[in-house]
């Protein structure tokens, strides 16, 4: 997936700019925009241009986009993963199926492969 200029622009001055958000983690191990233990900053992704970006990842099936090492190989793919994390929380609707929670170690991986 390369790296696409997501722009919007203000309904009022016509300006174009890009919108972002920020996620924050306070493990020692997260990898963020500047390095080890920074903040991630993520441009924010309207539902539209989000699914078509999925749709071309889902191509070649989901469980490459749970691997960890996803989310890391590519700022492009940790602002995908992120902005589907923020959609998913704002509808309301269920992550668990993305996320495993760790509260002893407060952290947050992929849920594991499930086995039959």
């Amino acid at each position: 997936c390369a790296f696409k200029e997501y722009t919007t622009s203000c309904p009022q001055c016509h300006h174009r700019f890009v919108p972002k958000f920020t996620v924050s983690c306070s493990s020692p191990s997260f990898q963020g925009s500047q390095g080890i233990a920074t903040p991630l900053y993520c441009e924010f992704l309207s539902p539209w241009v989000l699914r078509k970006e999925i749709h071309n990842i889902l191509c070649g099936g989901i469980d490459v986009m749970l691997q960890p090492k996803w989310r890391t190989v590519s700022d492009i793919n940790a602002t995908l993963w992120w902005n589907t994390i923020v959609w998913l929380k704002r509808y309301k609707l269920p992550i668990s199926f993305l996320l495993q929670g760790s509260f002893r170690n407060r952290l947050i991986l992929p849920a594991p492969a499930e086995t039959f």
